[in-house]
Protein backbone atom coordinates (compact mmCIF):
# COMPACT_ATOMS: atom_id res chain seq x y z
CA UNK A 1 0.00 0.00 0.00
CA UNK A 2 2.51 2.31 0.83
CA UNK A 3 4.72 2.14 -2.02
CA UNK A 4 1.59 2.51 -4.61
CA UNK A 5 1.08 5.76 -2.56
CA UNK A 6 4.20 7.00 -3.13
CA UNK A 7 4.29 5.87 -6.67
CA UNK A 8 0.95 7.53 -7.60
CA UNK A 9 1.97 10.64 -5.06
CA UNK A 10 4.69 11.03 -7.91
CA UNK A 11 3.56 10.95 -10.77
CA UNK A 12 1.13 13.54 -9.89
CA UNK A 13 3.76 15.79 -9.14
CA UNK A 14 6.00 15.43 -11.87
CA UNK A 15 2.88 15.86 -14.21
CA UNK A 16 1.45 18.71 -12.35
CA UNK A 17 5.03 20.78 -11.32
CA UNK A 18 8.44 19.86 -11.16
CA UNK A 19 9.24 22.85 -8.96
CA UNK A 20 7.75 20.78 -5.91
CA UNK A 21 10.14 18.08 -6.86
CA UNK A 22 13.26 20.29 -6.70
CA UNK A 23 12.62 22.79 -3.49
CA UNK A 24 14.21 22.71 -0.36
CA UNK A 25 12.42 21.37 2.37
CA UNK A 26 12.90 23.36 5.51
CA UNK A 27 12.86 20.69 7.93
CA UNK A 28 15.56 18.79 9.46
CA UNK A 29 15.31 14.36 10.03
CA UNK A 30 12.21 14.99 8.04
CA UNK A 31 12.08 12.02 7.48
CA UNK A 32 13.37 9.98 10.75
CA UNK A 33 15.84 7.84 9.34
CA UNK A 34 18.03 8.25 12.16
CA UNK A 35 18.13 5.07 14.08
CA UNK A 36 18.44 6.63 17.38
CA UNK A 37 18.43 10.57 17.67
CA UNK A 38 14.72 12.44 17.10
CA UNK A 39 16.26 16.27 17.17
CA UNK A 40 15.84 18.31 16.25
CA UNK A 41 12.14 17.61 16.87
CA UNK A 42 10.56 17.76 20.39
CA UNK A 43 8.29 15.39 22.03
CA UNK A 44 6.40 18.43 24.19
CA UNK A 45 5.25 16.36 27.26
CA UNK A 46 5.09 13.64 25.33
CA UNK A 47 7.74 10.41 24.68
CA UNK A 48 9.04 9.48 21.22
CA UNK A 49 10.64 6.72 20.40
CA UNK A 50 12.10 5.53 16.43
CA UNK A 51 10.16 2.92 15.58
CA UNK A 52 11.07 0.27 12.38
CA UNK A 53 7.92 0.57 10.34
CA UNK A 54 7.11 3.45 8.35
CA UNK A 55 5.23 4.72 5.53
CA UNK A 56 8.38 5.96 3.57
CA UNK A 57 11.92 4.48 4.15
CA UNK A 58 12.34 2.99 7.23
CA UNK A 59 11.55 4.26 10.10
CA UNK A 60 9.29 6.19 12.15
CA UNK A 61 8.73 8.33 14.85
CA UNK A 62 6.47 6.77 17.73
CA UNK A 63 4.18 9.29 20.33
CA UNK A 64 3.17 7.65 23.94
CA UNK A 65 2.34 8.99 27.27
CA UNK A 66 0.91 12.11 26.16
CA UNK A 67 -0.21 13.96 28.83
CA UNK A 68 -2.75 17.00 27.17
CA UNK A 69 -4.44 17.27 23.75
CA UNK A 70 -1.37 20.17 22.87
CA UNK A 71 1.15 17.11 23.68
CA UNK A 72 2.81 15.95 20.24
CA UNK A 73 5.85 16.32 18.31
CA UNK A 74 6.72 19.93 17.27
CA UNK A 75 10.05 21.61 15.87
CA UNK A 76 11.06 25.28 15.16
CA UNK A 77 12.84 25.69 12.15
CA UNK A 78 13.68 29.76 9.95
CA UNK A 79 11.33 30.76 7.15
CA UNK A 80 11.24 34.07 5.43
CA UNK A 81 8.06 36.30 6.16
CA UNK A 82 5.96 37.13 3.20
CA UNK A 83 6.29 33.90 1.28
CA UNK A 84 2.99 31.11 1.99
CA UNK A 85 4.62 28.12 3.20
CA UNK A 86 2.82 24.24 2.56
CA UNK A 87 2.90 21.47 5.41
CA UNK A 88 2.46 17.95 5.68
CA UNK A 89 3.57 14.65 7.32
CA UNK A 90 1.74 10.86 7.18
CA UNK A 91 0.46 9.75 10.95
CA UNK A 92 -1.35 6.67 11.84
CA UNK A 93 -3.18 6.50 14.44
CA UNK A 94 -2.85 3.68 16.95
CA UNK A 95 -5.81 3.51 18.97
CA UNK A 96 -8.92 5.77 19.64
CA UNK A 97 -10.51 6.97 22.98
CA UNK A 98 -13.15 4.46 24.30
CA UNK A 99 -16.43 5.43 22.38
CA UNK A 100 -15.11 7.49 20.15
CA UNK A 101 -15.23 6.35 16.17
CA UNK A 102 -12.45 8.72 15.31
CA UNK A 103 -10.60 11.66 16.69
CA UNK A 104 -9.80 15.09 15.21
CA UNK A 105 -5.86 15.48 14.35
CA UNK A 106 -4.53 19.50 13.69
CA UNK A 107 -1.31 20.48 12.32
CA UNK A 108 -0.65 23.56 14.34
CA UNK A 109 1.95 26.55 13.60
CA UNK A 110 2.78 28.98 16.08
CA UNK A 111 4.60 32.15 14.54
CA UNK A 112 6.21 35.18 16.46
CA UNK A 113 6.28 38.60 14.41
CA UNK A 114 7.66 41.59 15.95
CA UNK A 115 7.17 40.14 19.32
CA UNK A 116 3.89 38.85 19.20
CA UNK A 117 3.17 34.87 19.12
CA UNK A 118 0.07 34.18 16.93
CA UNK A 119 -1.11 30.28 16.84
CA UNK A 120 -3.04 28.95 13.88
CA UNK A 121 -3.85 25.55 12.30
CA UNK A 122 -1.85 24.57 9.65
CA UNK A 123 -4.22 21.72 8.50
CA UNK A 124 -7.61 19.78 10.39
CA UNK A 125 -8.67 16.24 9.36
CA UNK A 126 -11.87 16.07 12.09
CA UNK A 127 -11.86 12.37 11.16
CA UNK A 128 -8.93 10.15 11.45
CA UNK A 129 -9.15 6.41 12.41
CA UNK A 130 -6.86 3.46 12.85
CA UNK A 131 -8.31 1.00 10.48
CA UNK A 132 -7.37 3.99 7.68
CA UNK A 133 -3.33 3.30 8.27
CA UNK A 134 -1.69 5.81 7.28
CA UNK A 135 -3.18 9.34 6.42
CA UNK A 136 -1.36 12.26 5.16
CA UNK A 137 -2.11 15.64 7.45
CA UNK A 138 -1.16 19.32 6.36
CA UNK A 139 -2.19 22.05 4.82
CA UNK A 140 -0.38 25.92 4.04
CA UNK A 141 -0.48 29.06 5.69
CA UNK A 142 0.60 32.63 5.00
CA UNK A 143 4.29 33.73 6.62
CA UNK A 144 3.72 37.90 7.90
CA UNK A 145 6.16 39.95 6.96
CA UNK A 146 8.77 40.40 9.89
CA UNK A 147 8.83 36.67 11.04
CA UNK A 148 12.23 34.50 10.75
CA UNK A 149 11.21 31.16 12.75
CA UNK A 150 8.06 29.35 13.12
CA UNK A 151 7.26 26.28 15.46
CA UNK A 152 5.21 23.55 13.84
CA UNK A 153 3.72 20.71 15.99
CA UNK A 154 0.99 17.65 15.64
CA UNK A 155 -2.09 17.86 17.65
CA UNK A 156 -4.75 15.07 19.16
CA UNK A 157 -8.06 16.12 20.21
CA UNK A 158 -7.96 13.26 22.84
CA UNK A 159 -4.06 12.67 24.95
CA UNK A 160 -4.96 9.19 25.34
CA UNK A 161 -4.42 8.16 21.70
CA UNK A 162 -0.58 7.66 20.23
CA UNK A 163 0.28 7.47 16.93
CA UNK A 164 3.28 7.14 14.09
CA UNK A 165 4.46 9.97 12.36
CA UNK A 166 6.50 9.69 9.40
CA UNK A 167 7.10 11.35 6.33
CA UNK A 168 6.90 15.20 7.15
CA UNK A 169 7.94 18.51 4.94
CA UNK A 170 7.57 21.93 5.15
CA UNK A 171 8.32 24.29 1.67
CA UNK A 172 7.78 27.41 0.23
CA UNK A 173 4.93 27.24 -2.39
CA UNK A 174 6.91 29.24 -5.07
CA UNK A 175 5.60 32.17 -6.72
CA UNK A 176 4.87 32.88 -10.54
CA UNK A 177 4.52 35.73 -12.41
CA UNK A 178 4.03 33.91 -15.20
CA UNK A 179 1.11 32.07 -14.13
CA UNK A 180 -1.65 32.91 -16.58
CA UNK A 181 0.71 32.51 -19.31
CA UNK A 182 1.55 28.97 -19.00
CA UNK A 183 -1.95 28.20 -17.80
CA UNK A 184 -3.26 29.40 -21.20
CA UNK A 185 -0.48 27.51 -23.18
CA UNK A 186 -1.72 24.66 -20.69
CA UNK A 187 -5.47 25.52 -22.51
CA UNK A 188 -4.14 25.32 -26.01
CA UNK A 189 -2.46 21.76 -25.01
CA UNK A 190 -5.24 20.23 -23.03
CA UNK A 191 -8.57 21.54 -24.48
CA UNK A 192 -8.38 21.82 -28.03
CA UNK A 193 -7.81 19.43 -30.95
CA UNK A 194 -6.44 19.28 -34.44
CA UNK A 195 -9.47 19.84 -36.91
CA UNK A 196 -8.18 19.38 -40.44
CA UNK A 197 -10.34 19.75 -43.32
CA UNK A 198 -9.77 18.97 -47.05
CA UNK A 199 -11.94 19.90 -50.17
CA UNK A 200 -12.31 17.49 -52.66
CA UNK A 201 -13.43 18.43 -56.24
CA UNK A 202 -13.42 17.22 -59.53
CA UNK A 203 -13.71 21.13 -60.79
CA UNK A 204 -11.96 23.89 -59.68
CA UNK A 205 -14.30 26.07 -57.27
CA UNK A 206 -13.89 29.85 -55.73
CA UNK A 207 -15.38 31.68 -52.72
CA UNK A 208 -15.30 28.39 -50.41
CA UNK A 209 -15.40 29.04 -47.03
CA UNK A 210 -16.11 26.83 -43.91
CA UNK A 211 -16.72 28.40 -40.57
CA UNK A 212 -15.93 26.63 -37.47
CA UNK A 213 -18.93 27.22 -35.34
CA UNK A 214 -18.59 25.34 -32.04
CA UNK A 215 -22.37 24.59 -30.24
CA UNK A 216 -21.63 22.52 -27.26
CA UNK A 217 -18.70 22.42 -24.79
CA UNK A 218 -16.60 18.84 -23.77
CA UNK A 219 -15.64 21.56 -20.79
CA UNK A 220 -18.95 21.96 -18.59
CA UNK A 221 -20.08 25.44 -17.65
CA UNK A 222 -23.11 25.36 -15.33
CA UNK A 223 -25.08 27.02 -12.70
CA UNK A 224 -26.77 26.13 -9.70
CA UNK A 225 -30.43 27.25 -10.49
CA UNK A 226 -33.53 27.97 -7.97
CA UNK A 227 -35.85 25.24 -8.85
CA UNK A 228 -39.20 27.96 -8.90
CA UNK A 229 -37.54 30.27 -11.20
CA UNK A 230 -37.17 27.51 -13.87
CA UNK A 231 -40.78 26.14 -13.81
CA UNK A 232 -42.49 29.71 -13.51
CA UNK A 233 -42.93 31.57 -16.78
CA UNK A 234 -43.17 34.45 -15.06
CA UNK A 235 -38.87 34.44 -14.64
CA UNK A 236 -38.36 34.43 -18.19
CA UNK A 237 -35.17 36.54 -18.07
CA UNK A 238 -34.02 34.43 -15.59
CA UNK A 239 -34.73 31.14 -17.76
CA UNK A 240 -33.26 32.86 -20.64
CA UNK A 241 -30.12 34.28 -18.84
CA UNK A 242 -29.37 30.33 -17.75
CA UNK A 243 -30.26 28.95 -21.31
CA UNK A 244 -27.92 31.06 -23.19
CA UNK A 245 -24.78 30.93 -20.91
CA UNK A 246 -24.81 27.64 -19.61
CA UNK A 247 -25.20 24.57 -20.60
CA UNK A 248 -24.82 22.59 -17.00
CA UNK A 249 -26.96 22.94 -14.17
CA UNK A 250 -27.98 21.72 -10.91
CA UNK A 251 -30.82 22.45 -8.33
CA UNK A 252 -29.43 24.23 -5.32
CA UNK A 253 -32.17 23.47 -2.83
CA UNK A 254 -34.86 21.25 -4.17
CA UNK A 255 -33.34 17.69 -3.74
CA UNK A 256 -32.04 18.05 -1.22
CA UNK A 257 -33.61 15.27 1.36
CA UNK A 258 -34.42 17.60 4.68
CA UNK A 259 -36.40 20.27 2.19
CA UNK A 260 -37.92 17.05 0.20
CA UNK A 261 -39.26 15.87 3.32
CA UNK A 262 -39.56 18.21 6.42
CA UNK A 263 -41.84 15.61 7.87
CA UNK A 264 -42.28 11.73 7.26
CA UNK A 265 -43.32 10.31 4.26
CA UNK A 266 -44.54 13.64 2.72
CA UNK A 267 -42.08 14.20 0.55
CA UNK A 268 -41.92 16.98 -2.78
CA UNK A 269 -40.75 14.99 -5.57
CA UNK A 270 -42.07 17.84 -7.94
CA UNK A 271 -40.74 20.69 -7.56
CA UNK A 272 -37.08 19.45 -7.64
CA UNK A 273 -38.12 16.96 -10.50
CA UNK A 274 -39.91 19.50 -12.66
CA UNK A 275 -37.36 21.40 -13.39
CA UNK A 276 -34.49 19.19 -14.25
CA UNK A 277 -37.09 17.91 -16.38
CA UNK A 278 -37.66 21.23 -17.68
CA UNK A 279 -33.88 21.92 -17.73
CA UNK A 280 -33.39 18.57 -19.92
CA UNK A 281 -35.89 19.82 -22.32
CA UNK A 282 -33.84 22.45 -23.07
CA UNK A 283 -30.74 20.43 -23.28
CA UNK A 284 -28.77 21.24 -20.64
CA UNK A 285 -27.06 18.36 -18.23
CA UNK A 286 -27.87 17.84 -14.78
CA UNK A 287 -26.00 17.60 -11.60
CA UNK A 288 -28.28 15.83 -8.78
CA UNK A 289 -27.58 17.44 -5.49
CA UNK A 290 -27.28 16.19 -2.88
CA UNK A 291 -28.38 12.29 -1.75
CA UNK A 292 -27.55 12.90 2.00
CA UNK A 293 -26.02 15.65 4.42
CA UNK A 294 -24.49 14.71 7.09
CA UNK A 295 -23.32 18.12 8.56
CA UNK A 296 -25.38 19.75 11.37
CA UNK A 297 -28.75 20.86 10.68
CA UNK A 298 -29.21 19.22 7.15
CA UNK A 299 -30.88 16.12 7.37
CA UNK A 300 -34.42 15.61 8.28
CA UNK A 301 -34.87 16.08 11.90
CA UNK A 302 -37.71 13.49 12.42
CA UNK A 303 -33.95 11.26 12.21
CA UNK A 304 -32.83 11.86 14.83
CA UNK A 305 -34.60 9.82 17.56
CA UNK A 306 -34.24 6.40 15.69
CA UNK A 307 -32.60 3.04 16.14
CA UNK A 308 -29.74 2.38 13.34
CA UNK A 309 -31.95 0.31 12.02
CA UNK A 310 -34.51 2.17 11.34
CA UNK A 311 -32.10 4.75 9.95
CA UNK A 312 -30.54 2.77 8.03
CA UNK A 313 -34.53 1.36 6.35
CA UNK A 314 -35.51 5.42 6.13
CA UNK A 315 -32.08 6.10 3.99
CA UNK A 316 -32.69 2.81 2.01
CA UNK A 317 -35.85 4.32 1.55
CA UNK A 318 -34.80 7.46 0.36
CA UNK A 319 -31.80 6.28 -2.45
CA UNK A 320 -34.77 4.32 -3.74
CA UNK A 321 -37.14 6.63 -4.14
CA UNK A 322 -34.94 9.98 -5.58
CA UNK A 323 -33.21 7.34 -8.15
CA UNK A 324 -37.14 5.47 -8.72
CA UNK A 325 -37.83 9.89 -9.58
CA UNK A 326 -35.06 10.62 -11.51
CA UNK A 327 -33.52 7.99 -13.34
CA UNK A 328 -31.69 8.65 -16.46
CA UNK A 329 -31.97 12.48 -15.77
CA UNK A 330 -28.70 13.03 -13.74
CA UNK A 331 -25.51 13.01 -14.62
CA UNK A 332 -24.05 13.29 -11.42
CA UNK A 333 -25.02 12.75 -7.53
CA UNK A 334 -22.86 14.68 -4.76
CA UNK A 335 -23.82 11.45 -2.30
CA UNK A 336 -22.92 12.59 1.16
CA UNK A 337 -22.47 15.94 0.81
CA UNK A 338 -19.33 17.40 2.98
CA UNK A 339 -18.52 14.92 4.64
CA UNK A 340 -15.14 15.53 6.16
CA UNK A 341 -16.85 18.50 8.41
CA UNK A 342 -20.19 16.26 9.24
CA UNK A 343 -20.45 12.57 10.52
CA UNK A 344 -24.28 12.34 11.35
CA UNK A 345 -25.19 9.30 9.19
CA UNK A 346 -21.67 8.03 11.32
CA UNK A 347 -22.63 8.48 14.23
CA UNK A 348 -26.66 7.78 13.33
CA UNK A 349 -25.77 4.36 12.21
CA UNK A 350 -22.42 3.17 14.36
CA UNK A 351 -21.61 2.25 10.40
CA UNK A 352 -17.93 4.04 10.28
CA UNK A 353 -18.16 3.88 6.74
CA UNK A 354 -21.73 4.37 5.80
CA UNK A 355 -20.95 6.91 3.11
CA UNK A 356 -18.77 4.42 1.39
CA UNK A 357 -22.00 2.22 1.81
CA UNK A 358 -24.06 4.62 0.33
CA UNK A 359 -22.05 5.04 -2.99
CA UNK A 360 -22.42 1.22 -3.40
CA UNK A 361 -26.49 1.54 -2.88
CA UNK A 362 -26.38 4.03 -5.08
CA UNK A 363 -24.31 2.94 -8.11
CA UNK A 364 -26.02 -0.56 -7.90
CA UNK A 365 -29.65 1.22 -8.74
CA UNK A 366 -28.14 3.37 -11.35
CA UNK A 367 -24.68 2.32 -12.65
CA UNK A 368 -24.12 5.44 -15.42
CA UNK A 369 -24.61 8.03 -13.09
CA UNK A 370 -21.43 9.82 -11.79
CA UNK A 371 -20.77 9.67 -7.97
CA UNK A 372 -18.79 12.57 -5.95
CA UNK A 373 -17.87 13.70 -2.65
CA UNK A 374 -18.24 17.67 -2.10
CA UNK A 375 -16.92 20.12 0.19
CA UNK A 376 -15.86 23.32 0.97
CA UNK A 377 -12.86 24.65 2.90
CA UNK A 378 -10.56 22.87 -0.05
CA UNK A 379 -9.59 25.42 -1.90
CA UNK A 380 -11.13 29.15 -0.95
CA UNK A 381 -9.07 28.21 2.47
CA UNK A 382 -6.14 26.44 3.89
CA UNK A 383 -8.18 24.53 6.55
CA UNK A 384 -9.13 21.14 4.55
CA UNK A 385 -7.57 20.70 1.70
CA UNK A 386 -5.25 18.06 2.77
CA UNK A 387 -7.76 16.31 4.96
CA UNK A 388 -9.97 16.15 1.33
CA UNK A 389 -7.52 14.56 -0.26
CA UNK A 390 -6.58 12.11 1.72
CA UNK A 391 -10.56 11.24 2.24
CA UNK A 392 -10.33 10.85 -1.53
CA UNK A 393 -7.61 8.52 -1.96
CA UNK A 394 -8.68 6.66 1.16
CA UNK A 395 -12.27 5.74 -1.32
CA UNK A 396 -10.41 5.96 -4.53
CA UNK A 397 -7.94 3.05 -2.70
CA UNK A 398 -10.99 1.32 -1.22
CA UNK A 399 -13.01 0.28 -4.35
CA UNK A 400 -15.66 2.75 -3.43
CA UNK A 401 -17.72 3.47 -7.24
CA UNK A 402 -16.36 7.18 -6.79
CA UNK A 403 -16.17 8.94 -10.26
CA UNK A 404 -15.06 12.76 -8.86
CA UNK A 405 -14.40 14.85 -6.22
CA UNK A 406 -16.62 18.02 -5.73
CA UNK A 407 -15.06 21.17 -4.92
CA UNK A 408 -17.35 23.76 -3.94
CA UNK A 409 -14.99 27.29 -4.35
CA UNK A 410 -16.69 30.14 -2.40
CA UNK A 411 -13.90 32.90 -2.36
CA UNK A 412 -14.74 35.51 0.13
CA UNK A 413 -12.65 38.20 -1.60
CA UNK A 414 -11.62 39.40 -5.34
CA UNK A 415 -7.65 39.18 -3.93
CA UNK A 416 -6.69 35.50 -4.56
CA UNK A 417 -2.92 34.73 -4.16
CA UNK A 418 -3.21 32.02 -7.73
CA UNK A 419 0.02 30.21 -6.53
CA UNK A 420 -1.60 29.50 -3.46
CA UNK A 421 -5.19 28.02 -5.18
CA UNK A 422 -3.27 26.29 -7.95
CA UNK A 423 -1.44 24.56 -5.03
CA UNK A 424 -4.76 23.35 -3.26
CA UNK A 425 -6.16 22.24 -6.44
CA UNK A 426 -3.12 20.02 -7.20
CA UNK A 427 -2.98 18.82 -3.68
CA UNK A 428 -6.62 17.77 -4.44
CA UNK A 429 -5.42 15.87 -7.95
CA UNK A 430 -2.99 13.85 -6.08
CA UNK A 431 -6.03 11.75 -5.65
CA UNK A 432 -6.21 10.86 -9.35
CA UNK A 433 -9.89 11.37 -10.15
CA UNK A 434 -11.29 14.02 -11.76
CA UNK A 435 -12.68 17.68 -9.99
CA UNK A 436 -16.01 19.67 -10.51
CA UNK A 437 -15.73 22.80 -9.12
CA UNK A 438 -18.88 22.33 -7.76
CA UNK A 439 -19.99 25.74 -6.38
CA UNK A 440 -17.90 29.12 -7.45
CA UNK A 441 -18.65 32.07 -6.02
CA UNK A 442 -17.01 35.08 -5.77
CA UNK A 443 -17.49 37.66 -2.77
CA UNK A 444 -17.11 41.26 -3.57
CA UNK A 445 -19.44 44.06 -3.84
CA UNK A 446 -17.20 45.81 -6.67
CA UNK A 447 -18.45 44.10 -10.18
CA UNK A 448 -15.35 45.14 -11.63
CA UNK A 449 -12.95 43.83 -9.35
CA UNK A 450 -15.02 40.44 -9.15
CA UNK A 451 -14.88 40.38 -13.05
CA UNK A 452 -10.98 40.29 -12.78
CA UNK A 453 -11.12 37.52 -10.08
CA UNK A 454 -13.36 35.18 -12.13
CA UNK A 455 -11.32 35.66 -15.15
CA UNK A 456 -7.75 34.48 -13.53
CA UNK A 457 -10.03 31.79 -11.56
CA UNK A 458 -11.91 30.20 -14.51
CA UNK A 459 -8.19 30.57 -16.77
CA UNK A 460 -6.60 28.38 -13.38
CA UNK A 461 -9.92 25.75 -13.57
CA UNK A 462 -9.74 25.46 -17.87
CA UNK A 463 -5.88 24.69 -17.41
CA UNK A 464 -6.18 22.29 -14.82
CA UNK A 465 -6.12 18.63 -16.31
CA UNK A 466 -7.91 17.11 -14.17
CA UNK A 467 -10.57 19.38 -13.82
CA UNK A 468 -13.42 18.52 -15.60
CA UNK A 469 -16.09 21.15 -15.00
CA UNK A 470 -17.26 24.32 -13.35
CA UNK A 471 -20.13 24.92 -11.87
CA UNK A 472 -21.15 28.51 -10.62
CA UNK A 473 -23.45 28.16 -7.53
CA UNK A 474 -25.96 31.11 -8.62
CA UNK A 475 -25.77 34.52 -11.09
CA UNK A 476 -28.76 36.81 -9.59
CA UNK A 477 -29.11 39.11 -7.12
CA UNK A 478 -32.60 37.99 -6.86
CA UNK A 479 -31.87 34.48 -6.08
CA UNK A 480 -28.18 34.12 -4.22
CA UNK A 481 -27.37 33.21 -0.65
CA UNK A 482 -25.44 36.81 -0.84
CA UNK A 483 -25.95 39.88 -3.97
CA UNK A 484 -22.28 40.32 -3.59
CA UNK A 485 -21.44 37.12 -5.53
CA UNK A 486 -24.16 37.98 -8.18
CA UNK A 487 -23.20 38.02 -12.38
CA UNK A 488 -26.62 39.67 -13.01
CA UNK A 489 -29.27 42.38 -11.26
CA UNK A 490 -32.58 43.57 -11.56
CA UNK A 491 -35.91 42.33 -12.70
CA UNK A 492 -34.33 42.04 -16.12
CA UNK A 493 -31.16 39.85 -14.87
CA UNK A 494 -28.95 42.49 -16.68
CA UNK A 495 -25.29 41.02 -16.34
CA UNK A 496 -22.93 43.14 -14.31
CA UNK A 497 -19.25 43.21 -15.10
CA UNK A 498 -18.48 39.77 -13.74
CA UNK A 499 -21.70 38.70 -15.64
CA UNK A 500 -20.16 40.43 -18.68
CA UNK A 501 -16.61 38.73 -18.45
CA UNK A 502 -18.55 35.36 -17.93
CA UNK A 503 -20.24 35.60 -21.04
CA UNK A 504 -17.01 36.92 -22.84
CA UNK A 505 -15.49 33.67 -21.04
CA UNK A 506 -18.08 31.48 -22.44
CA UNK A 507 -18.92 32.98 -25.57
CA UNK A 508 -15.42 33.67 -26.80
CA UNK A 509 -12.51 33.04 -24.99
CA UNK A 510 -12.81 29.62 -24.56
CA UNK A 511 -15.40 28.61 -27.26
CA UNK A 512 -14.35 28.46 -31.18
CA UNK A 513 -16.40 30.37 -33.99
CA UNK A 514 -13.73 30.87 -37.12
CA UNK A 515 -14.00 31.45 -40.18
CA UNK A 516 -11.36 30.31 -43.14
CA UNK A 517 -11.57 30.65 -46.69
CA UNK A 518 -9.94 28.28 -49.38
CA UNK A 519 -8.37 30.56 -51.19
CA UNK A 520 -7.51 28.47 -54.02
CA UNK A 521 -5.98 25.92 -51.38
CA UNK A 522 -7.81 22.56 -51.03
CA UNK A 523 -6.48 22.02 -47.45
CA UNK A 524 -7.38 23.88 -43.97
CA UNK A 525 -5.95 22.83 -40.52
CA UNK A 526 -6.34 24.71 -37.04
CA UNK A 527 -7.28 23.53 -33.48
CA UNK A 528 -10.53 24.00 -32.00
CA UNK A 529 -11.97 23.44 -28.36
CA UNK A 530 -13.08 20.41 -27.88
CA UNK A 531 -17.15 19.81 -28.37
CA UNK A 532 -19.55 19.58 -30.78
CA UNK A 533 -19.08 21.99 -33.91
CA UNK A 534 -21.54 22.51 -36.73
CA UNK A 535 -18.94 22.89 -40.20
CA UNK A 536 -21.20 25.63 -42.08
CA UNK A 537 -19.44 25.31 -45.41
CA UNK A 538 -20.06 28.50 -48.30
CA UNK A 539 -19.91 29.70 -51.31
CA UNK A 540 -19.75 33.43 -52.14
CA UNK A 541 -21.39 33.76 -48.22
CA UNK A 542 -24.40 31.56 -49.31
CA UNK A 543 -24.45 28.53 -47.04
CA UNK A 544 -24.71 25.42 -49.33
CA UNK A 545 -23.96 22.54 -46.32
CA UNK A 546 -23.56 22.13 -42.60
CA UNK A 547 -22.31 19.06 -41.05
CA UNK A 548 -22.09 18.74 -37.24
CA UNK A 549 -18.88 16.92 -35.57
CA UNK A 550 -18.00 16.23 -32.47
CA UNK A 551 -14.04 17.15 -31.69
CA UNK A 552 -12.13 15.58 -28.97
CA UNK A 553 -8.43 15.22 -27.99
CA UNK A 554 -7.66 12.60 -30.97
CA UNK A 555 -8.39 15.53 -33.36
CA UNK A 556 -10.78 15.27 -36.59
CA UNK A 557 -9.79 15.17 -40.50
CA UNK A 558 -12.65 16.21 -42.44
CA UNK A 559 -12.90 15.50 -46.32
CA UNK A 560 -15.64 17.84 -48.00
CA UNK A 561 -16.51 16.56 -51.44
CA UNK A 562 -18.10 18.59 -53.74
CA UNK A 563 -20.00 18.17 -56.97
CA UNK A 564 -20.65 20.81 -59.61
CA UNK A 565 -18.83 23.93 -60.77
CA UNK A 566 -19.48 27.69 -60.84
CA UNK A 567 -22.35 28.61 -59.00
CA UNK A 568 -24.16 25.01 -59.15
CA UNK A 569 -21.16 23.95 -56.64
CA UNK A 570 -23.42 21.80 -53.82
CA UNK A 571 -21.60 19.57 -51.10
CA UNK A 572 -22.38 15.50 -51.95
CA UNK A 573 -20.90 14.22 -48.68
CA UNK A 574 -18.73 14.78 -45.60
CA UNK A 575 -16.46 11.91 -45.25
CA UNK A 576 -13.58 11.56 -41.56
CA UNK A 577 -10.68 9.79 -41.10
Amino acid sequence: MAAMLIYNFSVVLIFLTTSIVLAADLLQNSDFEHPHNIAPWVCNHCQASVVNTSYHGNRSLKVTNRHQIQSGLTQFFNVQGGKNLKCRAYIKVLNLPHGKMSVSVKLMSAISTHGRLHHSVIGLNRYVKPKNGWTEIGGDIPIPSGTSRIQIATQIDDPSVNYLLDYSSCQYIEQDPYWKTKANQRINNLRKGSLNISLASTHPSSGITVQIKQTKSKFAFGTAIKAPFITDSSYKAYQDFVYNNFEWAVTENALKWRLMEWTKSHINYAKGVDAVKVLKAHGMKVRGHNMFWGTTGHSPSWLDGMSSTELLQQMHTRVNGMVSHTGGLLEHWDVNNENIHGDYFEQKTGHSNITMEMFDWMHSLEPNVKLFLNDFAVVNTHLSTTAYKSQGKRFKDSGVPIYGMGVQSHFKTSHLDMDVLKYRLDKVAEVGLPIWITELSILDNNANDKATALDDVMTLYFSHPAVEGVLLWGFWDGGVFDKAIALATGSNVTPNAAGTKWMELFHQTFRTNESHSFNGSSFIHTRAFLGEHDLVIKQNGNIIHTETINLDQGGKAATVHLQGSGSSVHVSHVAFG
